[in-house]
């Protein structure tokens, strides 16, 4: 009963994430793609809070919704939600402005030639547009939820921990108890969790979002009876109305007005910034922790870029055969969100079993991987998938097969999504440092040197944490901005399938 309970809880906060992610990630990424000027300073801030991991965001969470509302149960809640939709929002933000950035122009162009309205535009050229998008992403989302739930349950209160009921929180008991029957439980209710929500939801809209797919070609796949519950749902709910209004806010030019708030803002955002910076690097300085920075990023980047280069290569076989395959793609899909959601403590109990310590350096890559290989894999698929079918039929015709048909269709063809993919690989990994390098079970801890190892054990110092966070973003966002970002414009602008 303890169980069924706690999976109610978890499954709850995970969905009202997931909600607000959707509305969050659908009004961002049009913004986003809306202007030059706010793509520049929306897509650096995404980066910047897609680079930050779960613990840095634990400061706001408590400063904000425990302090407003004086440490409360609901307080708590919503602290809880928001650590969850960090581990959701950014992903679905990136997916929405990707695609309408990528957007044909001709569809755009016909939509003015034949002077359509807003309204009519968004509902039947931006919202279809997305449908393929938000699909792949949602389970990449909601795998990310689970992974981090543990993190999520627990708050940290400085020398306090509060336990909030949910599988998170009951696999943690059962970690510091070393329950293995208990964890296995747990993990066995996640991925029951999963399994149903691939076979009632996602993996027929799947196979649904086909229909919005650009380029297709042979038979429209069946109308699923999830999706008229859903629009049925949308209807009462007046979802449509929403979208809509998301969508269309988002497009919009800034006013006079607006323009002044937006520059007020963000003034105060820089300023507060600023503020941060001085008081986190001014003496006293948190536990010598400046001088252990540098080294624990270093091993940290090396162990995250090794994890990087393993998960692209490992999902490659899986993404030649989803584009030859629909079936497959789809049962590699569902494969990848029920075991995406399954959190890292599961392998604690055998490394623990090992001998620890002397094993921790090769299996923490390991546990990277179970942080950023789903990534790669649902990006690199998404774009086999996506895949227009007369390029497809075309290689077919001319019998092009074999180093040919890699070298001149596929790779190319999926090389944006597959940077996309070890992007996003990358965020995850360094996201993963805090499972991956610190590990517990019972009265047993190993720990090995970096960030991550760091973040853990600067839980209860706020101004640690903030400094580690802050110097770890910026490497990130550093890498991101001279090699992640500039490597894919040119691989979308010379390989963009579309045009």
């Amino acid at each position: 009963m303890q169980l069924i309970s706690a999976a109610l809880w978890s499954t709850y906060r995970i969905f009202v994430a997931y909600f607000l992610s959707l509305a969050f990630g659908i009004f961002y990424g049009v913004s986003a793609s809306s202007g030059p000027r706010r793509e520049k300073i929306m897509i650096a801030i995404l980066d910047i809070l897609q680079s930050v991991p779960i613990l840095g965001f634990f400061p706001v969470a408590i400063a904000f919704f425990v302090a407003v509302f004086r440490g409360q149960r609901i307080g708590l809640e919503l602290a809880a939600i928001f650590l969850i939709f960090t581990s959701q929002a950014w992903n679905i933000a990136f997916g929405v402005y990707e695609t309408v950035k990528t957007l044909p122009r001709e569809l755009v162009e016909v939509g003015k030639a034949f002077n359509f309205s807003k309204t009519f535009t968004i509902q039947r050229i931006y919202l279809p547009a997305m449908v393929p998008t938000i699909v792949f992403n949602s389970g990449v989302s909601m795998a990310n939820g689970w992974y981090f739930l543990m993190a999520s349950e627990i708050i940290t209160l400085g020398s306090q921990e509060v336990k909030l009921p949910g599988l998170g929180s009951s696999m943690m008991n059962y970690l510091a108890q070393g329950n293995i029957l208990g964890v296995v439980m747990c993990i066995g209710t996640i991925v029951l969790i999963n399994t149903l929500l691939q076979v009632l939801i996602f993996r027929p809209l799947v196979k649904w979002s086909e229909l919005f797919q650009y380029n297709a070609v042979g038979t429209a796949p069946e109308w699923p009876a999830v999706a008229d519950v859903l629009f049925d749902f949308g209807k009462a709910l007046k979802v449509d109305t929403v979208l809509v209004k998301l969508v269309s806010t988002g497009t919009k030019k800034l006013s006079a007005a607006a323009k002044y708030v937006f520059y007020v803002i963000g003034a105060a955002f820089v300023g507060g910034l600023g503020y941060l910076i001085f008081w986190l690097f001014s003496p006293p300085y948190p536990s010598n922790i400046l001088s252990q920075i540098p080294a624990a990023l270093t091993v940290t980047t090396m162990r995250v870029v090794a994890a990087v280069v393993i998960a692209v290569f490992l999902a490659l076989p899986f993404v030649i055969r989803s584009v030859k395959n629909t079936t497959a793609a789809q049962n590699i899909y569902s494969l990848a969100s029920i075991l995406g959601s399954i959190p890292a403590v599961v392998f604690y109990p055998p490394i623990v079993a090992l001998g620890g310590r002397a094993y921790m350096e090769p299996l923490s890559i390991l546990l990277l991987l179970t942080g950023s290989f789903w990534y790669a894999l649902f990006n690199m698929s998404k774009g086999a998938m996506l895949l227009p079918g007369v390029l497809t039929e075309m290689a077919q015709v001319f019998n092009i097969k074999g180093r040919l048909y890699y070298k001149n269709i596929l790779i190319p063809a999926i090389l944006p999504p597959l940077i996309t993919g070890a992007l996003t690989a990358w965020g995850g990994a360094w996201n993963a440092s805090i499972v991956a390098e610190h590990v517990q079970f019972g009265d047993k801890v190993y720990s090995i040197p970096g960030i991550g190892a760091l973040l853990v054990q600067s839980t209860s110092d706020t101004k640690a944490l903030l400094l580690i966070v802050l110097c770890m973003t910026a490497l990130i966002v550093l890498v991101n901005m001279l090699f992640w970002r500039p490597w894919y414009s040119k691989a979308a602008k010379k390989y963009n399938i579309t045009e």
